[in-house]
């Protein structure tokens, strides 16, 4: 776990409008001690910490992105992202050592990722073999060498080479044994509808070559609470790979921004992630931290309401992969925090417009 400088016994955030998850409440005050928020209305000793009238917003959670180098979850938090979910970073020890960093967020991980040899991901230096699947033996082996490893949760990469459905079955199948979501990197409406059919728990990016029909969006929309799917959509990512081959924008805002609101007009759950990375062999690397509020905008304008964007950086995300202790505002929550100077809810481009961030009741700089 991390290990920070021990923050103030107590904190109190005084005039301050709370998100609740629909809206911003009148000012009032907010009290945190030792990470965690609670409703108490005693505040002697706090450290009391003028709001000046702000915006009090869970901390954000990036849903996904490729972490190198624990410097970069530094930056991160200086962009009110207080939690990082990593989709491929290996080993996974490297997760671990950078939780320990402090004025960083916090941070979960994969391992590496299921795929089969020829793609892209297989060509990564030091790839690990038992990521190489050809069957559904050794997808069942895949999972349980990443459940040995400690991961938080398993990514499937779904390609043209491969896996088959059959494999991609048993490594789901595999993974829920074990109690882990699975997220599979699905970027055409036929490796959407293989993985719904394969009961994947999150589904990142969204199709390029087809709209996402009435047809899908039912079956996503009848999951059952046991089993919710849910999109991350990496609209920014996507938008830079489109543009760089010269697809019309037309084409974006009827495939890409039109699936997105057709998922979300018909009630699936959004979640935000960028697909951050720094890698060197590869062209399009969205900025840590900054990605993740022009993520929020352009969620916006393929029309996501200002507030249930926020709710998909915040609370969708943490239900969507667990993290039952953070996402809201509320008795009993980490402390994770952000303090902005006006409201998002009014326009999205507020998120940016940062005072003062807290990641487990620590205060960090920025």
């Amino acid at each position: 776990m991390r290990n920070p400088p021990e923050a103030p016994a107590k904190t109190l955030i005084t005039n301050v409008h709370i998100f609740d998850g629909t809206r911003f409440g009148e000012q009032t005050s907010l009290l945190f001690t030792n990470g965690g928020i609670k409703n108490c209305t005693d505040p002697r000793g706090a450290k009391v910490v003028d709001g000046n009238g702000g915006f009090l917003i869970p901390g954000v959670i990036d849903a996904h992105a490729h972490v190198t180098s624990c410097s970069q979850l530094f930056t991160t938090a200086q962009y009110g992202v207080t939690t990082v979910l990593d989709l491929g970073a290996f080993p996974y020890s490297t997760i671990l050592e950078c939780r320990k960093a402090k004025d960083a967020s916090d941070i979960y991980g994969s391992g590496a990722v299921a795929t089969v040899n020829g793609t892209t991901n297989s060509q990564v230096p030091d790839f690990p073999f038992d990521s190489l699947l050809s069957a559904p033996e050794s997808g069942r082996k895949f999972v349980a060498n990443r459940v040995a490893e400690g991961v938080d949760y398993i990514k499937v990469i779904l390609d043209p080479l491969g896996p088959d459905s059959a494999t991609l079955k048993a490594i789901i199948e595999a993974a829920h044994d074990a109690g882990k979501l699975v997220i599979a990197h699905a970027l055409t409406l036929a490796h959407y509808n293989m993985a719904v059919d394969a009961n994947a728990n999150i589904l990142t990016h969204v199709p390029t070559d087809k709209p996402v029909d009435s047809a899908l969006t039912a079956r996503l929309t009848a999951t059952t609470d046991h089993h919710r799917t849910t999109i991350v959509p990496t609209l920014y990512i996507i938008q830079l790979v489109l543009n760089s081959t010269g697809v019309p924008i037309a084409a974006y805002n009827e495939i890409v921004a039109g699936s997105v609101a057709a998922m979300y007009e018909a009630g699936v759950p959004i979640a935000t992630g960028t697909d951050s990375n720094e890698y060197t062999t590869f062209p399009y690397n969205p900025p840590f931290g900054k990605s993740l509020h022009d993520e929020l905008e352009l969620l916006v304008a393929a029309g996501v309401s200002p507030t249930a964007a926020i709710r998909a950086a915040t609370d969708i995300a943490a239900s969507a992969f667990h993290l039952d202790d953070r996402g809201v505002i509320r008795d009993g929550y980490r402390a994770d925090l952000v303090l902005l100077a006006a409201d998002p809810t009014a326009d999205i481009r507020n998120s940016r417009l940062i005072e003062k961030v807290w990641i487990d009741g620590l205060k960090i700089s920025i």
